[in-house]
This record gives C-alpha cells, structure tokens and sequence, in this order.
C-alpha cells in the first residue's frame, strides 16, 4: 500500500505542476477595456519574445510633444509567428502603428488588436473581445 500511496501522490504532484499556470493565464477583456481603443504611433524601444506573450514598448509623442513610454501585450509567440509577425520585424528602432484596447486601470499599458509595420503590413491579434485565455 504505501508504494500505491507514493505513486498516487507523484501523480497528484505532477497534475498540478503541469495545471498550476493555466491559473495565472487572463481573459483579455478583464485586463484590457475593448470599448476603449486608440492608436498608437511611436518606435519600438523594446521587445520581449517570451511565454506566456510577446510584450513590446514604443514611445508615442503625446500632445504636449514628450515621448510617453507605453507597455503593449501580444499573444504568445508561436501564435504571434503563425499570423506572420518574426522577431526581425518588431525590434528596437523600428516605427510602429498598433490599434490597441486600453487598460482598465489608466495606465500606460494595451492590448494589440492590429501591428503595422513600416512597410504597410499589418498583423492580425485576436483583439480584445476574445472570449478565450490569454496563451
């Protein structure tokens, strides 16, 4: 019996392990406000092609003509890749144009709906309405 109750136990550890980060995965819409998009218009100051989302910064010149660092989320970056966008597109220096959702909470930070690059193409995310997790 304690062999079975070891094993049982190794199993139960091994589920959660591999369920535990579903957990901190969001529905888009919580984070990110889709009655409330703008576009922004700046150059890449930074990306970040990791799990769980490729997140880039561009500094957008606000009204009063000062660079305002803002904070944009993507889907993961297999799902990034399969729409067409590669790490040799959105990098440092390159000028952008994203369609976006705000944050709820005011800040700086967005959602991509839309990614034009220099060139004029634009890459598809799933937007802000979609229903399912955040990969």
């Amino acid at each position: 019996m304690p062999l079975v109750s070891f094993t049982r136990v190794k199993a139960a550890a091994l589920v959660l392990a591999i369920a535990a980060p579903a957990f901190a995965h969001h529905t888009v819409s919580v984070v990110y406000d889709p009655e409330h998009t703008a576009t922004l218009n700046g150059v890449v100051s930074d990306v970040e092609w990791k799990q769980p989302h490729v997140i880039f910064r561009v500094k957008v010149r606000g009204d009063d003509g000062r660079l305002v660092p803002w904070t944009v989320e993507t889907q993961a970056p297999l799902v990034v890749r399969s729409h067409g966008l590669q790490q040799d597109m959105l990098k440092p220096g390159v000028p952008v144009s994203s369609t976006v959702c705000l944050a709820r909470d005011g800040s700086h930070r967005a959602y991509a709906q839309t990614i034009v690059l220099p060139e004029g193409r634009t890459i598809l995310s799933f937007g802000c309405y979609s229903n399912r997790s955040t990969p």
